[in-house]
Formats: structure tokens, C-alpha cells, sequence
């Protein structure tokens, strides 16, 4: 049932989006240039505000942070033994960290969430009882991802091709930064964003988010010739979707044997559905932006994704043995 769910519910739509920008691009032969400019100038800095503003960060949240922040730091080390193997260079270097260190944990994460939680086990006399804890812990979950993606992912992106200092003089020429800090500001003096005008504006931009990402992935890919059997890009790929989610079961156990009740059962599913979750797409709209191997980063995103409807299925088994 979670395979078909996954493959109806979140593969099927995700490459008819992106098979359609790919069939746009050949008829009408799109300037993803443009595209990418639209992305980050109104879509993604309004994502990013209309979350941040709406999203309440729980107060049992430092355990989660610092859970997240050793896995990130696992990706960073791991992509650089990867790039270190295959000698890349360093716009390679950088497209390798963000592609295993951010995950779609958006769209992705949350419909998995819903789904794991609104079925047995956890289904109580016909209630979700662990249904609002998982979705908590997600909630954390997507805010660090949000904020560490836009910011040092952005740089990762960026300093592929430009020195550190040319790097920080584009990224805060973007709006996204501004739009996180404005969306921090307004939380904490608590002002009410949704009663002026450009609320509706940015809501309905930020909703946009996950399909014109995937029209531009497809046109992208259009104009990509596809290497099927690219060894950097299935090395990342198999990583993804291997090593790390048992990186993810090695810190829980750890985790629970040195303090234990760090991780409650709801916790480590979530966690773990978390460390399996494909590349973030983002990570291939800033190669197209900073023109630091698109094609690469591209090919991940869409190799990682069609391979999460297996592993994604399997690991949520895993995780109903284990914590269940």
C-alpha cells in the first residue's frame, strides 16, 4: 500500500511536471535562465517567508537540531571523501555537498509524513493519536532544512564558480536572505503579516513552488544530454539512498543507548524518513543559477527521486519492525 501510495501520490505527479516542462522546452524551446530568475527572485523568497511566519517552532526542538546538524556534517565528510576519490574539482566539490546534505523534506516529507501516521500501527480506536508529534518533529525538520538549503547550500552553489567573497556579494544581492530574516522579524515583534496586501501575493507565489521547480527541472533536462549510466551521478545517487538512512539508524540507537528517550518511536520514524528522503530540488535550480553543473545536479535530483519510491518504502518497513 505505501509503494502504491508513494508511486500515485508523489512520483506520478512529480514527472508529469516534469515531463511536461520537458515537452514545453521542445516545442517552445524555454529560456530556463528566465525560469530560474522567477524562481528566485519571487517564488522561492515567498515560500520561504509564508513558512517560516506560519510554521510554530516547538519548544522540544534542540535534540531534533542537533540530530539534524551530525547528519549534515556526515554529508559534508562523506562528499568530500566522494570528491576526494574521483578528484573533482571544485565546482564538482560543491554540487556533491549539497546534493547528499539537503533533502526534499517539503512537499515530499510532509505527504509522507501524513500517510505513515494516518495508518496502522499508529491508528488508535480510529484516531492519529502520534499524528500531531510527528508532524512537529517535521515541522523542525523542514525549518533547519529551509534555512541551512538557503542559505549554505546556496553558497555551496555559488562558490562552485566564484571566489567566497564574490559568492556572499550574490547571494545577498538575492532576496531570499531578506525574506528569511523579514519572516524571523515579524515573528518575533509580532506583527500580522497576513493583514497587508502582499500576503496573498506571496502566498499564492510560494504554492507555486513545487511545480514550476519540476517544469524547469524538465526543461532543463531537455536541453541536457542525459548520460543514463553516469558513474558520479549513481555514486551520489546509491549513497543516497543507502549509506545514509543507516547513517540515520546508527544515530538513533547511538543516540538511545548513550541518553536514552532521545528518540521516541515517532521521533525515529520521522528521522529516518528524513535521512532516505530524496535530493532537495533546489539544489538543482542553484546549478542552473550560479551555472555550476546543472546537468549534474539535474540528473541527481530526478535519479534520487524515481529511487526513493523503492527505498522510501522499504525503509518505512524498516522503521515499523524496529520502533514499532
Amino acid at each position: 500500500m505505501v509503494f502504491l501510495f508513494i508511486i500515485e501520490h508523489t512520483m506520478l505527479p512529480i514527472f508529469g511536471l516534469v515531463l511536461i516542462g520537458f515537452l514545453l522546452d521542445r516545442k517552445f524551446h524555454i529560456d530556463v535562465k528566465t525560469l530560474s530568475k522567477f524562481m528566485f527572485y519571487l517564488v522561492i523568497p515567498s515560500f520561504i517567508f509564508t513558512n517560516v511566519y506560519e510554521t510554530e517552532f516547538p519548544p522540544a526542538s534542540v535534540t531534533m537540531i542537533a540530530a539534524m546538524t551530525v547528519f549534515m556534517v556526515f554529508c559534508f565528510f562523506l562528499a568530500n571523501l566522494v570528491s576526494h576519490w574521483r578528484r573533482y574539482d571544485e565546482g564538482m566539490i560543491q554540487s556533491c555537498r549539497n546534493a547528499l546534505m539537503f533533502n526534499n523534506t517539503g512537499n515530499l516529507g510532509v505527504a509522507l509524513i501524513i500517510l505513515v501516521f494516518s495508518h496502522d500501527p499508529f491508528v488508535v480506536d480510529g484516531q492519529t493519536p502520534y499524528l500531531a508529534e510527528a508532524m512537529v518533529v517535521q515541522i523542525i525538520i523542514f525549518i533547519v532544512q529551509s534555512i541551512s538549503l538557503n542559505t549554505l547550500g546556496l553558497y555551496q552553489a555559488g562558490r562552485g564558480r566564484l571566489s567566497a567573497a564574490d559568492t556572499l556579494r550574490v547571494m545577498f544581492r538575492m532576496p531570499m536572505i531578506y525574506f528569511l530574516a523579514a519572516a524571523l522579524l515579524v515573528r518575533s515583534t509580532g506583527w500580522n503579516a497576513e493583514e497587508f496586501f502582499f500576503w496573498p501575493i506571496m502566498e499564492m507565489a510560494g504554492k507555486s513552488l513545487l511545480p514550476v521547480a519540476m517544469v524547469s527541472i524538465g526543461a532543463q533536462l531537455s536541453q541536457t544530454k542525459i548520460h543514463w549510466f553516469d558513474k558520479d551521478v549513481w555514486i551520489i545517487s546509491l549513497l543516497k539512498m543507502t549509506v545514509l538512512p543507516l547513517f540515520g539508524l546508527v544515530m538513533i540507537y547511538a543516540a538511545n543507548a548513550l541518553m536514552p528517550g532521545t528518540f521516541t518511536a515517532v521521533s525515529a520514524m520521522v528521522f529516518l524518513i528524513y535521512c532516505a528522503i530524496p535530493t532537495a530540488v533546489n539544489t538543482a535550480l542553484f546549478a542552473i543559477e550560479f551555472g555550476n553543473n546543472a546537468d549534474y545536479a539535474t540528473q541527481i535530483v530526478m535519479n534520487t527521486t524515481a529511487l526513493s519510491a523503492i527505498s522510501l518504502t522499504f525503509y518505512i518497513f524498516i522503521g515499523h519492525i524496529l520502533f514499532v
